[in-house]
């Protein structure tokens, strides 16, 4: 008898156990279910084309199959972004992020469901080899599903209509869906072409910049920067301090200017790591406080390492040192009955700091003005 009971526990179990086993056996494979929408590098508009078109239709339908346990709070729709075609991790990140809120914002226009209902992460990486597959969706149980909602920032904006990438030789108007439907099956596409005109920002090899240190001594400086590409730029920097106050025998004028090449290494985008440079230039001075005067010319050369990251979208920091030769040759004056007397004509050579940099720069562009239809 007691083993006839021991088998009926033992089966009571199993029965008991079969349909959690199962449970967690449908939520790792939902888990391990993915829905591609891909998107064209550096541009943020969700574009209709077959692939996404049937990504829509596959998510919507997945979307239907678990949306009970959605709307109760044990399953979330799991967005990943993933892009690497920007220059600069932040700009991977913040277009991960905008391509993901888009995804999301047509399913919650167009398919009823609710921002809590997501949880969303960005990486300025690619997926599996993929640099713009952007947005991924699956449909996740567990823990996760518990967690809190999605941070504020991350609500969508209005849902972006969906632009055709893949027309036929006459190009083919836009589409946009239409109102939801109770069913994915029923989900019919509505022809709406409308022209639509937009400026964008582009950013030129350009960069303008100060050196703050020369600018707080009086000295104003300005750069120009031009980049070849991610690993060369080459550099002209000028400065000039030409203040004098003849009662008091006081001059402070200096004028430089200086090319530089650099290469550029340990990069995360343009305008942003490490660089080292080689750098020539000369200059013209007549110093003089009071007292004993130098006037001269001088010229140098040596190499360079800095540092430079962005401030924003149009703006970066930089700093640097700079370390060479110098020559000098100056004639040196003493102020006499109101005359500047002639003492000797000297000349000096230097090995050491050249230059000392911390820089701001503006990272030059233009508007570009597009259009196409919507």
């Amino acid at each position: 008898m007691r083993k006839y009971r021991l088998f009926i526990w033992l089966v009571l179990i199993g029965l008991l156990a079969c349909p959690a086993k199962l449970k967690s056996q449908e939520n790792e494979a939902m888990a391990d279910s993915v829905i591609l929408f891909r998107f064209v590098p550096q541009r943020l508009m969700f574009y209709s084309n077959a692939h996404n078109d049937a990504s829509i239709l596959q998510a919507a339908t997945l979307i239907e199959r678990h949306r009970d346990a959605i709307a109760k709070g044990d399953a979330i729709v799991r967005v990943q972004g993933f892009c690497t075609s920007f220059r600069s991790e932040a700009a991977n990140l913040r277009s991960a992020k905008n391509r993901s809120n888009q995804v999301k914002s047509w399913f919650i226009t167009h398919y009823g469901m609710k921002e809590e209902w997501y949880r969303t992460s960005n990486h300025a990486t690619s997926y599996k080899g993929m640099d713009d597959i952007v947005a991924i969706m699956a449909i996740v149980y567990g823990k996760e599903a518990a967690a809190q909602p999605a941070p504020a920032e991350e609500k969508p904006a209005p849902a972006p209509p969906l632009v055709r990438t893949d027309a036929p030789a006459q190009p083919m108007p836009a589409v946009s869906w239409a109102e939801t439907p109770q069913t994915p099956d029923a989900m019919p596409l509505v022809r709406q072409p409308k022209a639509h005109t937009w400026r964008e920002y582009k950013t030129t090899p350009w960069s303008v910049k100060s050196n703050l240190l020369y600018d707080v001594l009086l000295m104003p400086s300005l750069e120009f920067e031009y980049y070849i590409n991610r690993r060369w730029s080459v550099n002209l920097e000028g400065n000039m301090a030409w203040w004098h106050n003849d009662p008091k025998h006081r001059y402070y004028q200096l004028a430089t200017i200086s090319p530089e090449g650099r290469f550029w290494f340990k990069t995360k985008g343009l305008r942003h790591g490490h660089y080292i440079g080689a750098f020539v230039g000369g200059g013209w001075y007549d110093l003089e406080n009071g007292g004993r005067g130098y006037q001269g010319e001088m010229e140098y050369a040596g190499i360079s390492y800095g540092y430079m990251f962005p401030i924003g979208k149009h703006f970066s920091m930089e700093a640097g040192i700079g370390i060479g030769y110098m020559n000098t040759k100056y004639d040196e004056y003493l102020p006499m009955d109101g005359h500047y007397v002639f003492q000797q004509a000297k000349r000096m050579n230097y090995f050491g700091p050249l230059k000392l940099k911390l820089a701001v720069g503006w990272n030059i562009g233009r508007w570009v003005k597009k259009g196409g239809t919507l």
